[in-house]
């Protein structure tokens, strides 16, 4: 037995040669960056309610603030105020609110890389090496005491830091000076991909990395045909009881207008052969009686020409000698009893957004779907899928002489039965019975089977 350990070393994947991060494998993702205008307004919104926070400091603080910068502040009469009580509550209320506010910014920036401003633009902030969510200390406490080192320098720096530097990014992808010391990138999720929607973003990566499956036309089948003109598809249910792959091929329509020409003598097959009862043989009409002609009698040992039927006869009588003109064409029995392939509503199946779909015939689900070399005329279903999951041609239905079989077309995600609350992945073309109830995975959508 080989044991294979795992040494814990995770493989980055969009990187370049120098193992810098690549801009094309991000496009490629769908990945949009976020607008200077968005990241602004953002800024913005996060730095107002910072403002709304501090607003009753603010508004006490502003007159001793200004009578200091005049020269006329008074520590004596400043303590002898009777509302000091009030001043240092407000001045508290603020500081509490304040830090509150810079705690939940920084816990949700660092974990889920979004803040107040960013989700009203529609902004998520990721890491720039592995487009997941940022470092904590990194990614989101150097970026805040960036922002508010910054604010030494009044109006010019945050300016220039917040809202002009993304203007010099060489990498055109609106990464400012504080992006590349915390080593993120703000991403636009209304018109790109979300990078936080861990299913579609795993798609998005298998996408980019595994090229999608080249569909094969498939190797001709020998199983034998129902009708003759009918393309050649396996059908795992038409077995005649002596183990040969096929059916019996119906009459074509000039076949049936031999049949029906009269003096032509049209082999079939009785009805009883094939139900197992005793054989019973059809009787031609007897003929209408000649004119009297007189001939010698016939010796008494030779009995005269007469129908005997078959179950009381030990063998076969010999046919009598009767003339084309005079007498009329057997009719032809009944041929054996069978279902054809494609007659009527065979099932019916209910997709997850509510259509329905009639089974007539071979039907093939996929985005796009396209029946391929040898398969004949096919009821082609469209589903549409965002997450592209679904392959262009995902899966066939046809229909059989015992019911309805679900063939996987060789997708790219596969695709299931759920049956009794167990789901059977399907083998890539391998036919599987459909029963009424189940549900057929393909990709990520779904469909239930209904009973015609």
């Amino acid at each position: 037995m080989i044991w294979e350990i795992d040494d814990g070393t995770s493989v980055v994947e969009g990187l370049d040669a120098h193992g810098r991060p690549d801009p094309a494998y991000a496009a490629s993702l769908g990945l949009l960056p976020a607008r200077t205008g968005s990241r602004v307004l953002a800024s913005l919104l996060e730095w107002a309610v910072a403002v709304l926070v501090a607003l009753p400091a603010l508004i006490v603080l502003t007159p001793v603030l200004v009578d200091s910068a005049s020269g006329g502040f008074d520590v004596d009469a400043f303590f002898a105020r009777g509302d000091l009580v009030w001043v240092i509550v407000a001045v508290a209320v603020s500081q509490v609110l304040t830090l509150a506010y810079v705690i939940v910014q920084l816990v949700l920036h660092g974990r889920k890389g979004v803040t107040l401003g960013k989700a009203v633009c529609g902004i998520r902030s990721v890491n720039v090496r592995t487009l997941e969510r940022p470092k904590f200390w990194r990614g989101a406490v150097v970026r805040y005491l960036l922002a508010y080192a910054s604010l030494i320098v009044p109006v010019i720096g945050p300016v220039l830091v917040i809202a002009l530097s993304p203007l010099f990014d060489i990498e055109r992808r609106g990464r400012g000076w504080l992006d590349l010391a915390a080593g993120t990138w703000f991403v636009d999720v209304r018109r790109g991909l979300n990078p936080y929607d861990q299913k579609r973003m795993r798609i998005a990566r298998k996408s980019v990395k595994i090229s999608e499956h080249e569909e094969k036309a498939p190797l001709p089948s020998l199983a034998t045909p129902i009708d003759r003109d009918a393309p050649a598809e396996y059908v795992p249910s038409a077995r005649l009881s002596g183990g040969v792959i096929g059916a019996h091929r119906s009459q074509t329509p000039a076949e049936k207008t031999d049949a029906q020409a009269p003096g032509l003598m049209v082999a079939t097959v009785p009805p009883s052969l094939a139900t197992g009862a005793p054989p019973v043989f059809p009787v031609a009409p007897a003929a209408a009686p000649a004119p009297a002609v007189p001939s010698p009698a016939p010796p008494a040992s030779v009995p005269s020409a007469a129908v005997v039927s078959p179950p009381q006869a030990p063998a076969a009588p010999a046919p009598a000698a009767v003339s084309d003109a005079a007498a009329p064409a057997p009719s032809a029995p009944a041929s054996v009893a069978r279902a054809e392939v494609g007659d009527g509503i065979r099932a019916v199946l209910v997709l997850d957004s509510g259509a329905r779909v009639e089974v007539r015939g071979t039907t093939l689900f996929g985005r796009s779907p396209a029946a391929a070399a040898g398969e004949g005329e096919a009821q082609l279903i469209p589903v549409p899928d965002e997450t592209r999951s679904v392959s262009k041609t995902h899966v066939a239905v046809m229909p059989a002489r015992r019911g309805v079989f679900v063939v996987d077309r060789a997708s790219t995600n596969g695709s299931a039965i759920i049956r009794d609350g167990a789901e059977t992945p399907l083998v890539a073309g391998h036919p599987a019975e459909l029963r009424t109830g189940d549900t057929v995975r393909f990709g990520d959508r779904t469909m239930r089977v209904e009973q015609a």
